[in-house]
């Protein structure tokens, strides 16, 4: 069995292409269709049903494209979108959050995880649940980086500003007991050699590579992975499309057959 169908993905901006290079690198012959809501951006100050109703067109948009699965690349919209969207889709969706708690449980030692993201994905607690869910011994201090997204999307990832901001931020987890960092944010990826730098001993968690992960074992399983070579890229944004374009070329670093700008609140 196989299904040649491209896979679909999600994000509020141009942070999920950090896990689209990661489907790129675990799947390299799976067809791509990525959405980044650039018109709406940021969704981590959004309300919960405003995340809810973006989310809601970007997964409709995503099945107009016939893809046969849809990984959630966006941490704000699996904590406050996924749970309601899977009830009233049937295609399969695959959020961000568990496989990221999954694997900070495995990673940390001491026990004690820190947890950056959006406000609104901090707000949902989502990450301190699903790593409490599994192991009640761990210590988990959540942190919004609502700034970070910013910097990001302003390709201000070099500058003094952007190191001001992380040292600020950060601070809390510095010569602390806290030796995880989950990257709580899939924009923030982006910035994990500075943050790195500021945090040297602590392990950082990347939540995009165990979703991938997962989503790869699940199409196996399912008899839903392509038996053809050589995979398709479509990148669609529904703003910002110059600044998005230049950014998911040096981002990806591979051929791209489509960017475009589209509209999903039609």
């Amino acid at each position: 069995m196989s299904d040649n169908r491209p896979i679909g993905l999600l994000d509020s901006g141009l942070g999920g292409l950090t896990v689209t290079k990661e489907v790129i690198r675990q799947l390299p012959d799976e067809d791509i269709v990525f959405i980044g809501d650039e018109a709406r951006m940021p969704y981590g100050i959004k309300t919960k049903e405003e995340i809810i109703n973006c989310t809601r067109q970007l997964v409709q948009y995503l099945i107009s494209q016939n893809v046969k699965a849809i990984i959630y690349a966006c941490n704000t919209a699996t904590a406050n979108a996924l749970p309601a969207l899977r009830k009233e889709f049937s295609i399969p969706m695959i959020g961000v959050i568990e496989p990221g708690a999954i694997s900070a449980t495995q990673v940390t030692k001491t026990k004690n995880v820190g947890v950056i993201g959006t406000e609104a994905t901090i707000k949902a607690k989502s990450y301190s649940t699903a790593i409490e869910s599994l192991d009640n011994e761990i210590n988990v201090l959540g942190i919004a980086a609502q700034d970070f997204v910013t910097i990001v999307e302003k390709d201000a990832i070099n500058t003094d500003m952007a190191k001001d901001n992380i040292a600020k931020t950060l601070s809390p987890y510095k010569d602390s007991d806290y030796d995880t960092l989950v990257l709580g944010c899939t924009h923030f990826p982006m910035l994990r050699n500075q943050i790195q730098k500021f945090l040297p001993n602590v392990k950082l968690v990347d939540s995009g590579i165990a979703t991938v992960t997962i989503t790869k074992k699940f199409l196996k399983e399912n008899g839903m992975l392509t038996d053809t070579k050589g995979s398709k890229i479509e990148l669609h944004a529904t703003g910002n499309i110059d600044d998005f374009k230049r950014l998911a070329k040096r981002w990806l670093e591979v051929d791209i057959d489509e960017i475009s700008l589209v509209n999903v609140e039609k």
